[in-house]
C-alpha cells in the first residue's frame, strides 16, 4: 500500500489582519503556498473541489456571511464568490449533505440550509430554538455551534450549547428527535464511529465527552466522561472533537488547560485511559492531522505542529505565527 504524501492544509484566521492561510505538506515538509484575504473567517468547509467559507462580520452587530471559492488541482483557491448574509449572528460552523450546505448562527440560536451549487438563493430552509439551560451566562438563550449529517446519511444533527440538546431533523429541517447531555454541559460538536452506531459529543462548558448510540434518527446518551485531569483546578472550555480513522482513539482539545486529552475507545461505547498532551500554545480552538501531523489552531498563539502517533504526540519545532487561527481544514 503507498502511503499519501502530498496534502494542502487550510487555517483560518479571524483577524483583521488574518485570512486563509494555504500550506502545503509534501513528505514532510511544510511550505506557506499563499495568504488569502478574506475578512475574519470562521470556519472552512470543502467539498471536493469547493470551498465554502463562514465570515465572521459582513455587516454591522456580528450579522455573518457565507461564501465559495474552487479549489484548483494544484490546491489554490479562486473564483471567490460574493458573499450572502447567513440569516444571523456569529455563524460558526458550517457542513455538506447532499446538493445542501447547512450552516448554524450562534448568537441567533437558529439553523439555515442553501443550496450549495447556488448561494445567492438564499436560504432554503431553517429553525430557530427557543429555551435556555443552567448557567447564567453561557446559557442564556440558544445557541447553535455545529451542524452535520447523521452517520447513515439520513438526517442533520445540529448542536445547541444553549440548551445542551442535540436535534436531529430531516433534510427539510423538520424536527424528528433530539437527545440531552447533562443539565449544563454545554454540548458543542461532535464525531462518529466508523461504523456510524456511535456519536461523541464534546461539552464545552463541562469539558467533558458524552457517548450516544445512534440508530435510524434516535440518539441515546450511554455515558459522561470528564476529559479534564482530576486535579485540574482552573478555568478551562473544551473545544474539538476527532475521532481516529480506525475508530480506537478520540482526541478533545481544551481551551485553559491547553491541551489535547486522547481516549482509547473501547468497543465503541466506552472511554478509557485518558492521556493530555500540551499544545504549547494558547487556547486551541480547532486541530487537525494531516497523515502523522497534528496541527493545532491556538486562538491566542502561534499554530503548533506536532507528529502523532496513537496516542503519542512529539512537539515539532515548526510554529505558524497565524492571528487568531480557528480553523484546519486538509484536502
Amino acid at each position: 500500500m503507498t502511503l499519501r504524501r502530498h496534502f494542502d492544509v487550510y487555517i483560518a484566521a479571524c483577524d483583521k489582519a488574518g485570512g486563509i492561510y494555504h500550506y502545503r505538506l509534501d513528505g514532510g515538509k511544510l511550505s506557506l503556498v499563499k495568504k488569502y484575504d478574506v475578512d475574519r473567517p470562521m470556519w472552512l468547509t470543502i467539498d471536493g473541489d469547493r470551498m465554502y467559507i463562514l465570515l465572521r462580520e459582513l455587516t454591522t452587530d456580528l450579522n455573518s456571511g457565507v461564501t465559495a471559492c474552487r479549489i484548483n488541482g494544484d490546491g489554490s483557491l479562486s473564483d471567490f464568490e460574493e458573499p450572502v448574509l447567513t440569516g444571523g449572528r456569529c455563524a460558526c460552523h458550517a457542513s455538506v449533505s447532499g446538493d445542501r450546505l447547512y450552516l448554524v448562527n450562534y448568537l441567533s440560536g437558529n439553523l439555515a440550509a442553501f443550496d450549495k451549487n447556488n448561494l445567492s438563493r438564499g436560504i432554503i430552509a431553517s429553525d430557530t430554538h427557543a429555551g435556555h439551560g443552567v448557567h447564567p451566562t453561557r446559557q442564556e438563550a440558544p445557541h447553535t455551534h455545529f451542524v452535520r449529517e447523521s452517520p447513515d446519511g439520513k438526517y442533520i444533527f445540529c448542536v445547541d450549547l444553549g440548551v445542551d440538546k442535540i436535534f436531529v431533523y430531516d433534510k427539510e429541517l423538520n424536527r424528528i428527535s433530539d437527545a440531552s447531555v447533562p443539565a449544563g454541559e454545554g454540548c458543542r460538536h461532535l464525531d462518529y464511529s466508523p461504523d456510524g452506531k456511535y456519536v461523541y459529543c464534546a461539552n464545552e462548558l463541562g469539558s467533558s465527552v458524552t457517548v450516544f448510540a445512534y440508530s435510524d434518527g434516535r440518539l441515546e446518551p450511554l455515558e459522561t466522561y470528564p476529559a479534564l485531569p482530576a486535579d485540574f483546578d482552573g478555568q478551562s472550555t473544551a473545544a474539538a472533537i476527532r475521532v481516529s480513522p480506525d475508530g480506537k482513539y478520540l482526541y478533545i482539545s481544551h481551551r485553559g488547560h491547553d491541551t489535547v486529552c486522547s481516549f482509547d475507545i473501547v468497543d465503541g461505547a466506552r472511554l478509557a485511559a485518558p492521556r493530555w498532551t500540551k499544545v504549547a500554545g494558547v487556547s486551541p480552538r480547532d486541530f487537525n492531522f494531516a497523515a502523522d501531523i497534528m496541527f493545532s489552531a491556538n486562538e491566542k498563539s502561534a499554530v503548533t505542529l506536532f507528529r502523532a502517533d496513537k496516542k503519542s504526540f512529539e512537539k515539532l519545532s515548526t510554529e505558524l505565527g497565524i492571528p487568531g487561527a480557528l480553523c484546519v481544514a486538509v484536502r
